[in-house]
């Protein structure tokens, strides 16, 4: 005011310059603390569509009509502070929604920044958007504004039906444009049969509601859209869990049939040895020679079993992990089997440390190691040697454990690591170990591969996430 030069003026004018202040904190106010909405996302759903309109539009709006009631141009006359508060609501509305849509504020390390949402349009409703675009021009060329503009409803709700929440805002912003912003400049108003039309309150009545329906109906399509895709992704996942708990069952199944024969074969055995120590007394030595071993073949398979129930039972802790410590420690464990003193061990470790968990690495390698030196050639001229090496690779840690044993026939590969299979006449464990590597393995989102020629050895490779 003092740049007009005015010097004097009432306490009345002061306050109602202070509008466009009230109406902002009010919005802000309202939406953001009272709602508690404060991660300010009102688009998320419908719901906060609503609560968005109602709290951050309508009601601003209406305490914006208090001083429109005090306006002197207006005089209190409510028809027009009516028509004023429609004019600000179909101004207000498709803009700030689209704005505040397209454009939102995010805290980040505790600092606002803008994050730009690109529209998620289809090329296809970019080129539906244009044509209709490109119709209603042509209308506001041909007719008055107040003949055809419930055509722009109709364009709008249609979009929201079809496409969404995006669409319909970004064609509700085009509508404000053709019909109430590009008649303000001088160029267009000499083209457009506008006639004064948009005085008219019936269609600003008709434009507001023709705007939030359209918009509501695009929001409402949109959640129920996400709810689709929601459901066919929990479909998804829903028949992937039963695939595995199918898969889980039938592999229970076989581990109960399987367990009960391995644990009751080798106490019949003992069972027997005992009944005919007991009538021959003087062969006892050669029994209990027996039933040690059939204790030790029972003792191998429960700690077998009990191996399978700690790898998928265990919570996983990554931790920094020496091979060479490792891998002596499993040998210790192994330095009293048949034929051990005879392997030559070759131990390349380009990796000193791997990071993983100890206990699934220490199952795995245990039970890889197990079966390179229980399956070694059984002649007298043969140097079984078996070969450690671990190295990083494409983001990946790898560790190979190669023997130069009897290897495995090509027709039994694909089936080494299922649960219970035996890949040799020759083999007296339990079918266990290579399914449990796989599954320790697998808990540790890594793999195991295999390759083998029979009667020349075997390499299994150990594949696992380099993980900083």
């Amino acid at each position: 005011m003092l740049i007009w030069g005015v010097t004097k003026f009432p306490l009345k004018m002061v306050m109602l310059t202070t509008h466009e202040a009230a109406v902002a904190l009010t919005s802000w106010l309202l939406y953001t603390q009272l709602s508690g909405n404060k991660n300010f996302q009102p688009f998320s759903n419908t719901n906060n569509f609503l609560r968005f309109v109602l709290l951050g539009i309508v009601i601003p709006i209406c305490i914006n009509s208090i001083y429109v009631y005090h306006y002197g141009y207006v005089r209190g006359d409510m028809d027009k502070v009516s028509l004023f508060w429609l004019s600000d609501f179909i101004t207000i509305f498709p803009i700030a929604i689209c704005l505040l849509y397209f454009i939102q504020p995010a805290k980040t390390s505790g600092q606002w920044t803008i994050k730009f949402n690109k529209p998620k349009v289809s090329k296809q409703a970019y080129l539906e958007l244009s044509l209709v675009c490109a119709v209603f021009i042509a209308l506001s060329l041909l007719f008055p504004f107040n003949k055809y503009w419930f055509i722009y409803g109709i364009g709008a709700t249609f979009f929201a039906l079809r496409w969404g929440f995006e669409t319909a805002i970004i064609l509700n912003v085009i509508i404000f444009m053709l019909s109430y912003l590009l008649p303000l400049f001088d160029f267009a108003s000499s083209l457009l049969i506008t006639q004064g039309s948009t005085q008219y309150f019936s269609v600003h009545l008709g434009m507001s509601t023709m705007m939030f329906v359209s918009a509501l109906v695009g929001r409402v399509v949109s959640d129920l859209s996400e709810t689709e895709r929601n459901l066919k992704e929990q479909k998804g996942k829903a028949e992937i869990m039963n695939a595995e708990l199918e898969q889980k069952n039938e592999e229970l199944d076989r581990f109960v049939y399987s367990v009960s024969h391995d644990l009751s074969a080798p106490l019949k055995s003992i069972k027997g040895l005992v009944n005919i120590s007991r009538i021959e007394p003087q062969q006892s030595h050669i029994y209990i020679d027996k039933i040690d071993k059939s204790v030790n073949r029972l003792e191998e398979f429960i700690e077998e079993v009990l191996d399978y129930s700690r790898t998928n039972r265990n919570t996983i802790h990554y931790e920094k992990i020496e091979l060479s410590g490792l891998i002596y420690d499993i040998n210790k464990k192994f330095e009293f089997l048949e034929g051990f003193d005879k392997i030559e061990f070759s131990i390349n470790l380009e990796t000193v440390f791997i990071i993983s968990d100890r206990l699934l690495l220490r199952i795995a390698l245990n039970n890889i190691l197990s079966n390179a030196i229980k399956y070694q050639k059984k002649y007298k001229d043969h140097k079984p040697s078996i070969t450690i090496h671990a190295y990083v690779s494409n983001d990946e840690q790898v560790i190979e454990v190669s023997d130069n044993g009897e290897g495995i026939r090509e027709e039994y590969q694909d089936k080494l690591f299922n649960m219970f299979y035996r890949g040799t006449a020759n083999s007296s464990g339990s079918g266990l170990g290579l399914y449990i590597a796989k599954e320790a393995i697998g808990r540790l989102s890594g793999k195991i591969t295999l390759s083998s020629t029979w009667g020349q050895g075997s390499s299994f490779t150990i594949h696992l996430p380099d993980v900083k």
